[in-house]
């Protein structure tokens, strides 16, 4: 006689999907944050604002003088996602704001050098940085050699 239970398979135990639940359980808590940090409103333009360069820009020295012995001119070119705190907010006729580039290391003309102070115009800036953009400047930088 035959058993009528040996043709049922027997349930596997296996691992749990840990790696499965890791990466579903990081897109839960990284999803919402992402969202809320690209749809939250910009604060007003006022002294002491962390803002960012949108993308290569030039920017006018507003002390060019202190600047000329290392070769600056009148102006200097700020690097995407430079990092500048508002110094005095737009009251400017052109409506441009003075700022300061929060660099620290060294730079070569005609980049901005650190702790210049600059004339910078409202759409040159973002106030918060794109976070998609830096995820692709990651990604970017993790594949190319």
């Amino acid at each position: 006689m035959m058993d009528p239970n040996a043709d049922t398979p027997e349930p596997s135990h296996g691992r749990p999907p840990l790696g499965a639940i890791g990466v579903l359980v990081a897109l839960v808590l990284l999803i919402p944050t992402i969202l809320y940090y690209s749809i939250a409103p910009d604060e007003p333009l006022k002294e002491g604002v962390t803002i960012f360069s949108d993308g290569r820009q030039r920017a006018y020295l507003a002390d060019p003088s202190r600047h000329e012995g290392a070769g600056y001119q009148d102006y200097c070119v700020l690097e995407p996602r430079d990092q500048l705190t508002i110094v005095q907010p737009p009251q400017r006729p052109d409506g441009s704001l003075l700022a300061r580039v929060e660099r620290t290391g060294p730079t070569d003309v005609p980049f901005c050098p650190p702790q210049a102070t600059v004339f910078i115009r409202p759409q040159q800036v973002v106030q918060k940085e794109n976070p998609w953009q830096e995820i692709k400047a990651r990604l970017v930088r993790l594949i190319a050699p």
